[in-house]
């Protein structure tokens, strides 16, 4: 027995036997063996919630409807081994065992077998044990080198094969890009000026070729064409599995050095201004900024800022009236003075100006709007936090901030686009005070555009929370072969949760996201989840594939195919596992970037879908124009076959049609088997419906079943 199963806790031994002086004859045995044990008795039939409390199970291999209950158990704990125990009356192999899902089988008259198979799946308990604390131990590390990554004052990227598949903060700033996706698929080569290409790829074949570190001087070009000058640094690294290219960016040591002196000189700055404002935190006093007019001529600076998501904020405290009527005028101006000077001081040197008595202006930039919601979350509980003496009473005073994010693609001038923002986020945060205050809330440009209370707000804002907080679900439901290809085969659908928790189907809100633009952020959040869901099962041995349907915002993004090979890649899977669908009625409005959509897919060796197929007059005239691999027609079409009396002939007559063109057809919404045959008869290729298996947050269907 191996040294560190000694110390194992008690085994938490489940038995599934007839007779209970059975079931203490094998704990017996096992104690005897040295194995602490725990043991519970249970009924084969019930063992099913006790399963995930046990570490293995012995079952009697005589038990009574053991084949059709042993695989449920098995598939719904595959974590717990489960040994079956043959007694005088049954004679189980081996294979027979371990198909219906057992991971042994053993016989009652040899109880040096029964000890030994059961250390050895105790073993591989501990080892999945372990294999799990091993795993959780690498995502913590991963993600502590990421925040270090994120937070290093280095400009740092990683290069595949020449192109980015990730770049930090610093790189990107250095830079000029505002957004990584922008960065992400494109050459090293592009931001190296053209005086310094041969130096450059010069030192790329050396470090391919030896392998060690290279450092060198280079001229190089941000997106607004400002000139760079810096060393850069080669390293190998490996990044999300895959080897790569560290790239590290660094200015010249004078550079560096005047960085330095520009940074210290910043902070007694921002010291002595702070200090200014603790000293003297009233309205006017010469630490503050007031007034709506100097907040907007102070943050004219944020437009020119790198980063992505840049913000006007406004904080207010609540119930301000009460507290003018328990402290007194001046006490309460006093503490307001002091939340100020709080805010003021978590702020650095971005000003904090006075709006009001009792409400204050100011801007937070980051490289997403989660970043800018934690930094004004973290500004919220500091002020609650805060006990303040005023008319020798202890108060604790709350705020409500509101936020809005600038909309840089208004056609509005700079001063009007930031006087809208702070408008936005001053009615944002009287509207928290009203709905119960100490919250934050910070609205997106595009939910800025609409009323925030209409319905296309509260849908935008729903859905920003949504992209923010994961707050998406992926359901799976199979498609099914009638022509015998039995590979795994899953269609993605996506459902969003409420502040309620309430799930909302796509109908409910993707079209607002579309007409809004930012359906293609969902869609590239539904890729990632679903290629690392899919990574994980494929892992486990399953030849699955999935079917991921896509927006129009997204067939008219010129990056989103770049975007989208690197992602493929990062995931390390094979091109045609995943199979992209459009739908009839986006590529009818985007013919000519349908086109180019699909043929860019069919580039990068993936296969498309087309998908409600059958809605307009003329649909095999798309169809000429799209080299599309799969068809799947419309539920419409479905229905009329069951209503109609020459609906069967109409979708037959569609499936062959499709066929002759070399297209795979599949027809969705099956819901009997009736359908089921006719489908067959007619000749389609795949089906898919509540029939066979409702959407599910598993992919978990049979395959292999004959129906």
């Amino acid at each position: 027995m191996p040294a560190e199963l000694t110390q194992h806790a008690p085994v938490r031994l489940l038995i599934a036997e007839s007779s209970e002086n059975a079931a203490q004859e094998f704990d017996s045995l096992l104690r005897d063996a040295g194995i602490a044990t725990r043991m519970q008795l249970t009924d084969l039939s019930t063992a099913s919630d006790a399963m995930s409390k046990a570490d293995l199970m012995l079952c009697d291999a005589g038990l009574p409807q053991l084949e059709q209950l042993l695989p449920q158990l098995s598939t719904k704990a595959p974590h717990v081994p489960i040994i079956l125990v043959n007694d005088a009356d049954a004679d189980m192999t081996a294979s027979q065992g371990m198909r219906l899902g057992a991971a042994d089988v053993v016989s009652k008259s040899d109880p040096d077998q029964l000890v030994l198979v059961f250390k050895r799946e105790l073993e591989h308990v501990c080892q999945s044990q372990r294999m799990s604390e091993l795993h959780r131990a690498l995502m913590e590390a991963e993600q502590r080198c990421q925040l270090l990554l994120q937070s290093a004052q280095a400009a740092i990227a990683y290069v595949h094969e020449g192109m980015h598949i990730y770049a930090n903060t610093g790189y990107l700033e250095l830079f000029g890009f505002e957004d990584a996706d922008d960065l992400m698929g494109l050459p090293l080569m592009d931001l190296v000026d053209s005086a310094s290409v041969a130096v450059m790829k010069s030192e790329l074949k050396q470090f391919r070729q030896q392998g060690e570190p290279r450092s060198f001087e280079f001229q190089g070009h941000s997106t607004s064409g400002e000139a760079i000058r810096a060393t850069m640094t080669l390293a190998a690294a490996e990044y999300e599995g895959e080897h790569c290219t560290q790239v590290t960016v660094r200015p010249p040591q004078a550079s560096a050095q005047e960085s330095v002196d520009a940074s210290e000189g910043g902070k007694e700055d921002a010291g002595q201004s702070n200090g200014e404002a603790n000293q003297n935190p009233l309205p006017n006093g010469e630490g503050s900024k007031s007034g709506v007019s100097a907040f907007l001529d102070s943050a004219r600076g944020m437009l020119e800022s790198v980063q992505p998501h840049r913000v006007i904020l406004v904080a207010q405290i609540d119930d301000f009236a009460k507290l003018q009527e328990n402290c007194g005028l001046r006490d309460a101006e006093r503490v307001s003075g002091l939340l100020q000077a709080k805010l003021q001081d978590m702020l650095d040197d971005r000003p904090c100006a006075r709006l009001s008595p009792h409400q204050f202006a100011f801007s937070l930039t980051d490289t997403d709007r989660a970043a800018v919601s934690a930094k004004a979350e973290q500004m919220r509980k500091a002020v609650e936090a805060l006990l303040l003496e005023a008319s020798e009473k202890t108060v604790r005073a709350t705020i409500s901030i509101g936020g809005a994010e600038l909309d840089s693609d208004s056609e509005s001038s700079a001063d009007e686009v930031l006087e809208q923002s702070l408008n936005t986020a001053f009615a944002t945060a009287l509207r928290n005070e009203q709905d119960g205050g100490n919250s934050v809330e910070i609205l997106s440009k595009e939910v800025a555009r609409e009323e925030p209370d209409s319905e296309a707000g509260q849908i935008l804002a729903l859905i920003n929370d949504a992209i923010d907080n994961n707050r998406f679900v992926l359901l799976f439901q199979p498609i099914i072969s009638l022509r015998g290809d039995s590979d795994e085969h899953y269609e993605v659908f996506l459902r969003m949760l409420d502040r309620d928790g309430e799930e909302m189907v796509p109908s409910q809100f993707l079209r607002t996201a579309i007409d809004h633009g930012v359906a293609g952020k969902i869609d590239r959040w539904v890729i990632l989840q679903s290629i690392k869901m899919l990574s994980t099962h494929r892992a486990k041995g399953n030849n699955t594939r999935l079917t991921i349907n896509l927006t129009a915002n997204s067939i008219s993004d010129p990056d989103f195919l770049q975007w989208l090979g690197v992602a493929i890649k990062a995931a390390r899977l094979p091109s045609d596992a995943v199979i992209f669908q459009i739908t009839e009625e986006d590529a009818s409005g985007l013919v000519r970037q349908a086109k180019a959509f699909v043929e860019g897919l069919r580039g990068m060796h993936c296969r498309v879908s087309l998908s409600r197929y059958g809605i307009s007059d003329k649909p095999q005239e798309l169809l000429s124009h799209l080299a599309v691999d799969f068809v799947k027609v419309d539920g419409s079409r479905i229905e009329s076959m069951l209503e109609e009396s020459d609906g069967k002939n109409t979708v037959a007559d569609m499936i062959r049609s499709l066929q002759a063109a070399g297209k795979l057809t599949i027809i969705p919404m099956v819901e009997s088997a009736t359908l089921l045959s006719a489908l067959w008869q007619a000749g389609a290729n795949y089906i898919q419906g509540h029939y066979l298996q409702e959407p599910s947050t598993e992919m978990n269907y049979d395959f292999t079943t004959d129906d």
